[in-house]
């Protein structure tokens, strides 16, 4: 019976396996896709009314709270709907999307797409899947009120990420039918 741990396989192997590694480093597998945030667009300053989507009492759908934005020289009018969302609702029968004192995302715009660049905070939320996807969605269909967003897309400190835990973040969110 031959010999199966000569020299020459074990060497054959290696090449075989740094090989393989070569392969797929350079076709990207396992490379993690960065996305490059673009610049913020220029707003109309003043007064405007928004409509904010916070959970309702069953969580299984929204309940629509309008308030005033007052949009200043240099603010993000989508970053500024955000933050008053974050802030929780005011009217009876809504009820908050996300923890008190979570930090407001970053909101770009490429094209009609709103990107929103989430803090490493929200990956350390441990929600169930009906808070996670109340936040993401609550988060979502505030931003598809501004007319000039079709969609919406969600990154985690930049990069592309699978989910934040249950709910799928590998598509854009769209207005629904």
């Amino acid at each position: 019976m031959r010999r199966f741990l000569t020299f020459f396989n074990i060497f054959g192997l290696l090449v075989l396996v740094g090989g393989l590694w070569v392969t797929f480093y350079t076709q990207g597998v396992l490379r993690v896709p960065v996305v490059n945030l673009p610049s913020k667009g220029d707003e109309r300053l003043g007064e405007r009314p928004v409509r904010l989507h916070f959970a309702n009492a069953k969580a299984d759908g929204f309940s629509i709270e309008v308030r005033t934005l007052e949009i200043s020289e240099g603010d993000s009018p989508l970053e500024l709907a955000l933050a008053e969302l974050l802030k929780g609702p005011k009217a009876q029968g809504a009820y908050p999307i996300a923890p008190v004192g979570l930090p407001v995302p970053k909101v770009y715009l490429l094209g009609d797409q709103a990107m929103v660049n989430l803090p490493a905070a929200y990956a350390r939320l441990q929600q169930g899947s009906a808070a996670e996807v109340m936040l993401v969605y609550g988060m979502a269909y505030t931003l598809l009120e501004f007319p000039q967003v079709k969609s919406v897309r969600f990154l985690l400190e930049g990069k592309e990420v699978e989910s934040l835990g249950h709910l799928s973040l590998l598509e854009p969110i769209v207005r629904p039918q």
